[in-house]
């Protein structure tokens, strides 16, 4: 028996008729009833019950037509494989901090799965600190954090830019302002997200090295999303800074400032594991050919 027997005989036991299955084949009837015929000697066993004009499977014909159909599935599979290379398969787990999770990455992520059918992704949204751990330790294929992770055992590249501006609500004295010294910045009530946060670390960085009295800053509030700080600014509780794109659709009784002389801008960057899987040497080269060319995480991917 062959491929073809099996072919025939399925599309047989489809139609309930060797004539239909004949055209399906593009053969003749007799052909088909002769290459089942010939199945039926080489098994010792009789896998039809032949009608006027219908056929029907006996007990062992059944039992042919589940190894039919299994065998024809997997040369389809093998097949798929050979031919189609980059089809990738399983799960994808990508790990991002709440900024490029919310705003940069989900674009990515459905680009990269067009004509993915069998690829499941999966994106998990945390501090950057855990992005980072989650990578590691192998929890998640790649990553995505607003800082560059400690010098060690990860790879990291550059794909895209964020802006971080301060943020205060409609009652605050300087809504409508464009901008603040930092002297003026350490003596007010700031809401911030976690330590694990990329943007609270962009800040500290940044504002500290030509302030220093901004480490001592009054922090009234700890949140731990971007959305949870912008509802505490709009409230009142204080001013606080985001990614500008995390304004996006939710700017309503906030304004944005910049602080003087101090650009709070960051990289947006991939990281992956010391030995990546395909998929997320796959993921990454897409990035690589999407994000190239961004000005900020607010924009669409490139279309290259």
């Amino acid at each position: 028996m062959d491929l073809l027997d099996l072919r025939l005989f399925s599309a047989a036991m489809r139609n309930g008729s060797l004539s239909q299955a004949a055209r399906e084949a593009h053969c003749s009837q007799p052909t088909v009833s002769r290459r089942i015929q010939a199945l039926e000697a080489e098994l010792g066993t009789q896998l039809l019950v032949r009608g006027s004009r219908t056929v029907s499977p006996t007990p062992a014909g059944l039992e042919f037509l589940h190894f039919a159909e299994t065998a024809l599935a997997a040369e389809a599979d093998l097949r798929a494989k050979i031919e189609r290379p980059w089809l990738l398969r399983g799960d994808l787990h990508v790990a991002a901090g709440t900024t490029p999770g919310e705003g940069f990455v989900p674009g990515l992520l459905a680009e990269f799965s067009k004509g993915q059918l069998e690829l499941r992704t999966q994106l998990h949204i945390m501090d950057s600190r855990a992005v980072e751990e989650c990578v590691l330790l192998g929890h998640c294929d790649v990553g995505f954090t607003g800082h560059a992770p400690a010098p060690g055992l990860l790879a990291s590249e550059v794909v895209g830019t964020d802006e971080i501006v301060l943020v205060v609500g409609k009652g605050h004295p300087w809504h409508g302002r464009d901008e603040m010294p930092v002297d003026v910045l350490c003596r007010q009530d700031f809401v911030e997200r976690g330590e694990g946060s990329g943007t609270r670390r962009t800040v500290e960085e940044a504002l500290s090295a030509v302030a220093p009295a901004f480490k001592d800053r009054r922090v009234v509030l700890t949140v731990s999303s971007a959305q949870a700080l912008l509802a505490s600014v709009r409230s009142g509780v204080g001013c606080g800074f985001v990614s500008r794109s995390s304004l996006s659709g939710a700017a309503d009784g906030l304004h944005a400032l910049t602080v003087r002389g101090v650009p709070l801008r960051r990289s947006i960057h991939l990281i992956l594991p010391p030995q990546p899987t395909a998929k997320a040497l796959a993921f990454a080269a897409s990035v690589r050919l999407r994000a190239s060319g961004r000005e900020n995480l607010g924009a669409p991917p490139a279309v290259l």
